[in-house]
């Protein structure tokens, strides 16, 4: 008969494959359920852009009518996402992340910069609001009804007035910016002008000349912050 430490060995072997084999399906089941929730999340958020675009209000979409039109059920919306406003936040931060790395081009120009080069990364800054004007317009009414909504849009105004005044501190030493301008209020009234503007243009898109609007907020911005300083042959 087996001593209790024997026992105790056999009883080690045998568990101990099974046990290191446990953990890769752990993370592989981790994955997969990610892998859904992403999936089922594009597939909420196209319906919702879908009611929205007809002239559904955000506060008057429905859950169940854009469950039943994913074909789950509300229950099964819930089990993925607190409530539509949270499915909103979550699209909104992650939106607001590839906006800043489209925003950093900007704020790292320095004294070689020119008008057309402006032009060029205001330009990719309208392309990363123009594909999403429904949900960015419903993060906006969501500011209202929702703390944590408004909360995601004032931290990510926040990063964009601290990059650009960031940008304007920078360019004032190295002398392509104007060194009149109070950095942190200059960004302030920028950011929110660009803000409220593309939010616009992005809705209107085919309603408005959208070249000479990029045009005109390039002159703002040119005229602003380099003009001032720089020689006329980058104008």
């Amino acid at each position: 008969m087996a001593s209790l430490g024997e026992r105790a060995e056999l009883h080690d072997e045998a568990t101990a494959v099974p046990a290191a084999a446990a953990a890769p399906a752990a993370r592989k089941g981790r994955k997969q359920g990610q892998a859904r929730r992403d999936e089922l999340r594009a597939l909420v958020l196209e319906a919702v852009e879908r009611h929205l675009r007809s002239g559904v209000s955000f506060a008057d979409l429905n859950v169940a009518d854009v469950a039943r039109e994913c074909g789950i059920s509300r229950s099964t919306f819930y089990a993925y996402f607190v409530d539509k406003t949270n499915l909103l936040g979550t699209w909104y931060e992650e939106f607001n992340r590839g906006l800043l790395a489209v925003a950093r081009q900007w704020w790292a120009l320095d004294a070689s910069v020119t008008r057309d080069r402006l032009a060029e990364v205001l330009a990719a800054i309208l392309e990363a609001y123009r594909p999403h004007p429904e949900l960015l317009a419903a993060t906006h009414e969501a500011i209202g009804m929702d703390a944590s909504v408004r909360e995601a849009v004032e931290v990510a105004m926040q990063q964009y007035i601290d990059g650009l005044s960031g940008h304007i501190e920078a360019g004032q030493r190295g002398g392509f910016v104007d060194p009149t301008l109070p950095p942190g209020e200059t960004a302030y009234w920028l950011q929110w002008m660009a803000e409220r503007g593309l939010h616009m243009l992005g809705r209107r898109a085919p309603d408005v000349d959208s070249r000479q609007m990029m045009d005109a907020y390039t002159g703002i911005v040119w005229n602003a912050l380099y003009a001032p300083v720089l020689p006329r042959t980058t104008q």
